[in-house]
């Protein structure tokens, strides 16, 4: 083999291992920034769903306190409706 031939060998194989690092590093860099992305997104949906969890547990107060027979007579005082046997009954 030749000087130039060899020259021409090993700058050939110093661009290819030149070549491979680079798209190895873009390709690192690039799942890097996917990942952070990702998880990015998973504590966007883990907060959302915290929120989700407590309104549903408030919305589960509530329907326990409307259930109540207290809150059932106020809101049927407020709307007119009394016991027969009440003092403010007027027939």
């Amino acid at each position: 083999m030749t000087e130039s031939k060899l020259k021409r060998l090993i700058v050939a194989c110093t661009v290819g291992a030149v070549l491979l690092i680079v798209i190895l590093i873009s390709v690192m860099l690039y799942q890097i920034i996917s990942m952070s992305v990702q998880k990015k997104r998973i504590d966007e949906l883990d907060a959302k769903i915290a929120e989700y969890e407590q309104l549903i547990e408030e919305g589960e107060q509530t329907k326990e306190t409307r259930s109540m027979l207290w809150w059932i007579e106020r809101e049927a005082r407020e709307l007119g409706y009394v016991y027969e046997g009440d003092k403010s009954h007027n027939p």
